[in-house]
């Protein structure tokens, strides 16, 4: 066997396994192509062309010349375009398909972050259970300027304190600016600290478990699930799905591995920035409906139609994150 008959013989299996890949981004959205096959395709590209420069020197045959340029070419256009960003992002893509697909393989660390505000919740909740007057150390003072009761009361008897579009657009406006300062503190937190993401999930879980108690006692629980549930079902998780992007940010600068620190940042950044994504979208909606549907007393909307409001909501971010989408998403 001559060294010409060597070489095709040992490179024409990486050759085809490239031009299967290819096929394959023909057939299908880069993103169901998953990492992995990117990665051989970009590995099976850089061997290809080092094949091609061997075999200008092996031979000046024209037919296998032109068939390992032709691949070599195709290749080098597929990650040309993917790396010079000349594809225009898709965004129908990228909030159907790449942001639910990343939500499912970083499930660990959502789960692990509600687990975090979840116990807050549970400890701030028993603790103004058993003792009304552990409210006063756990909760700020602008909880205190009324009790639960005479809010209820001033809300259901009272003028409608939203009652123009204008005032519903301010002060929506208002709330997902201050929400989004929430979340990117927690994800901040995360970023730089990791352990900082877990306490101020903790801290907020404990703030909504006192206040939730303070009302439960008072006998305003429902009034509190009514008031809380159409905004709180999209709010909530996105301070836990902020504090999950900083759990995942903050393995990759502080506990990188054998890959280290840029590689490790590099391979966490697109989850990083899809969840965020996701995250402030949430929160814009959370706040027009706190501004607005959320502040509306029984006599507008009665308290099991708001509940049902929260409900769907809630089923509906978790459809769109968990459950749509690609299967596969770098």
């Amino acid at each position: 066997m001559t060294d010409l008959e060597r070489f095709v013989a040992e490179r024409s299996p990486r050759w085809k396994r490239l031009e299967s890949l290819l096929d394959e981004a023909q057939r299908m959205p880069e993103i169901a192509l998953g990492r992995a096959r990117l990665h051989e395709l970009l590995v099976l590209y850089r061997s290809a062309c080092a094949d091609l420069n061997q075999a200008r020197v092996l031979t000046a045959n024209p037919q296998l010349l032109g068939t390992v340029n032709q691949l070599v070419g195709r290749a080098y256009r597929f990650i040309y375009q993917r790396r010079r960003g000349s594809v225009p992002i898709q965004w129908k893509r990228f909030f159907l398909r790449e942001i639910p697909a990343t939500f499912r393989r970083e499930e660990r660390w959502v789960r692990r972050a509600a687990i975090a505000l979840a116990l807050g919740a549970v400890v701030g909740f028993t603790a103004v259970i058993r003792d009304p007057a552990q409210a006063r150390a756990l909760l700020p003072d602008q909880f205190f300027t009324q009790s639960p009761a005479a809010r209820v009361e001033k809300i259901e008897s009272g003028k409608e304190p939203i009652d123009t579009l204008r005032k519903a657009t301010e002060f929506g406006s208002f709330l997902y600016t201050h929400n989004i300062q929430v979340s990117f503190l927690t994800f901040a937190l995360g970023a730089l600290t990791f352990a900082g993401a877990v306490v101020m999930l903790f801290y907020n879980g404990v703030l909504l478990g006192a206040v939730a108690a303070q009302y439960l006692r008072e006998g305003a629980g429902t009034f509190f699930v009514a008031w809380v549930g159409p905004h709180g079902a999209l709010e909530i998780p996105s301070i836990v799905f902020a504090g999950a992007a900083g759990l995942i940010a903050g393995r990759a600068l502080l506990f990188p591995g054998e890959p280290g620190r840029p590689a490790a940042l590099r391979a966490a950044f697109p989850a990083v920035f899809r969840m965020l994504c996701a995250c402030a979208v949430l929160l814009v909606f959370a706040g027009l409906i706190e501004g607005s549907f959320s502040q509306l007393s029984a006599r507008a909307v009665p308290y099991p139609v708001k509940i049902a409001v929260a409900a769907v909501l809630f089923a509906a971010m978790n459809a769109w994150l968990f459950l749509g989408g690609a299967r596969d998403a770098t």
